[in-house]
């Protein structure tokens, strides 16, 4: 897994400062790399022992099946060397609050390279103790029962700790020194003629991939049905829009009739008002024409 410290791990055994250690979460490791070192065991005994470091299923830049293909060419290349491993170091970060899905997507795979039947030859490890204040026996659910490492624990995987330090690193190593080398899984499938996409870690990532397929399929989906419902809003809109401007421009064409009307309205009692005034004058006119004088002089 990325950012647990493999190179870190493999740097401190070795003492080689040209093994290339990551910063943060970014992957460093591209491809499989081994790094010797001696190893001196509690009997006293000196032994060659061959480090491998893999990149990570969650890498940064590599697809699952990118990895898998060069995990599997690798392991391939090696069991037709008759070459067999000694043990895998399995490595967690403690201060992780909870398994991720990269987390356990990395386990399962792990698994599906090894095999069950190889459990014995694993050692589960939880990394970064030195930056985290913890008791002994701390490991986050990991071991209990119903745990992502319980199953693993009862077909024969151990777990330790390990706080950075080469005796740390190195303790490690005693447990593995003993073991009978195996073949993993993924070896012997391949051997038998399989493809990497019909081994068990093959169909694993076909299993992810379909996964991912899956949710960018329904992500594409919610997409598009957001997309409908943001052109249907807006094509509401549009339509209250236009029915508001027609309900203005109605408003707007019965103020002018309403304006008109009454301006006709003026103009009729205006001019009912001149002609009445003008009949009135009219009368006024006829009287005073019509009346007898009141003094004649001569």
């Amino acid at each position: 897994m990325t950012g647990v410290g493999k190179s870190t791990f493999i740097r401190n055994l070795t003492e080689d400062d040209d093994v290339k250690i990551g910063a943060g979460l970014n992957s460093c490791t591209k491809d499989v790399k081994t790094a010797k070192m001696v190893h001196r065991a509690a009997d006293g005994q000196s032994y060659d022992v061959y480090l491998v470091d893999t990149p990570g299923f969650d890498d940064t830049e590599l697809s699952d099946s990118d990895i898998l293909s060069t995990l599997a060419n690798w392991l391939s290349l090696q069991h037709e060397r008759a070459l067999k491993l000694s043990g895998l170091i399995y490595l967690h970060r403690i201060t992780d609050d909870r398994m991720t899905g990269s987390a356990v997507r990395n386990l399962i795979m792990m698994r599906n390279l090894c095999g069950e039947e190889n459990m014995q030859n694993v050692v589960l490890v939880t990394t970064r103790w030195e930056t985290v204040v913890a008791e002994e026996n701390e490991h986050g659910g990991l071991l209990a029962p119903g745990g992502f490492w319980h199953g693993m624990i009862q077909q024969g995987a151990t777990y330790t700790q390990y706080n950075g330090t080469t005796e740390a690193a190195t303790a490690i190593i005693d447990r593995l020194i003993h073991q009978a080398p195996i073949y993993l899984a993924i070896q012997q499938e391949l051997s038998q003629g399989k493809s990497i996409n019909e081994t068990a870690a093959g169909q694993a990532v076909f299993t992810e991939m379909e996964k991912k397929a899956l949710e960018l399929q329904l992500a594409e989906e919610e997409l598009r049905r957001e997309a409908e419902r943001m052109a249907e809003q807006a094509a509401r809109s549009a339509e209250l829009l236009a029915e508001e401007g027609r309900r203005q421009e109605e408003l707007l064409a019965a103020a002018q009739r309403e304006a008109e009307a009454m301006q006709r309205i003026q103009e009729e009692e205006r001019q009912k008002l001149q002609e009445s005034i003008a009949a009135m004058e009219a009368q006024v006119s006829q009287r005073r024409r019509s009346r007898s004088p009141d003094c004649v002089v001569m």
